[in-house]
């Protein structure tokens, strides 16, 4: 049985939807499909995104298509607010999509979503933004400060489709999950220095962040059994940076 958590109608031409890009590389060939897509729990307690699709020539096919995941931050649309440019703010439904980097809003009471590209978004205590007037490599994307000490770090929000596969399909084929594919997320971490963002690596290369502080750095680690796999322990070894830095 499945339990419906947020539902959202965004019934359009494919084409004039770029915001839906994904779906083209994932299952869609036709632009000229009408389409609507909603956000389940299936029975196993996967979070699912499906879509029930619609040809518009003449054979008016409709199926549905179900993916693990969603692109959507946090796997869901979030109730908040949009400055505007006079200085007010308009309330409704966001959802930040992440595979194509762009911010969905539907204005409340209204049906129709809207692609826009605003320079922050807050999703419930989530505070994201373009930061590429900060710095110069940061390209158009949406990041959240999750320290802000003596060093600051960044966290941008990455998902990626994955296709089960590309083969065509003949309908004979053994079925399983009943997946088209789905939405990995991950985290990429940065520290800011000067004008520019440097990836946080999760191996050997974490340490050169440190420069003349990186023996003392893997040392800490060491010593207290930290993963620097793991954001909370990174934070923990950037703070202890930090605190022994004395050139910042």
């Amino acid at each position: 049985m499945k339990y419906l958590i947020t539902f959202l109608l965004a019934y359009t031409s494919l084409s004039a939807v770029k915001a839906q890009d994904y779906l083209d590389v994932a299952f869609i060939r036709n632009a000229n499909v009408l389409y609507s897509s909603r956000i389940e729990t299936n029975a196993n307690g996967d979070t699912v995104l499906v879509s029930q699709l619609k040809t518009k020539n003449k054979s008016q096919l409709e199926f549905i298509k179900v993916n693990k995941g969603t692109p959507y931050f946090k796997n869901k649309w979030f109730t908040g607010e949009i400055p505007l440019q006079n200085g007010k703010s308009i309330k409704g439904n966001i959802a930040f999509d992440l595979v194509n980097n762009v911010v969905h809003f539907t204005p409340l009471h209204l049906d129709k979503t809207t692609e826009i590209h605003p320079k922050m978004i807050v999703l419930d205590d989530h505070v994201l933004r373009k930061e590429n007037e900060n710095y110069t490599n940061a390209m158009n994307y949406y990041y959240e400060t999750v320290y802000d000490g003596k060093s600051v770090v960044l966290s941008r929000p990455v998902c990626r489709y994955r296709p089960k596969s590309y083969a065509q399909k003949t309908g004979y084929e053994l079925k399983g999950d009943g997946m088209e594919g789905f939405f990995e997320k991950s985290e990429d971490l940065f520290l800011a220095s000067g004008n520019k963002l440097i990836l946080i690596r999760s191996n050997a290369k974490f340490y050169d962040i440190f420069d003349g502080y990186k023996e003392a750095i893997q040392d800490y680690v060491c010593e207290n059994k930290l993963d620097i796999r793991s954001k909370p322990d990174i934070l923990k070894a950037i703070r202890y940076y930090d605190s022994i830095n004395i050139e910042q």
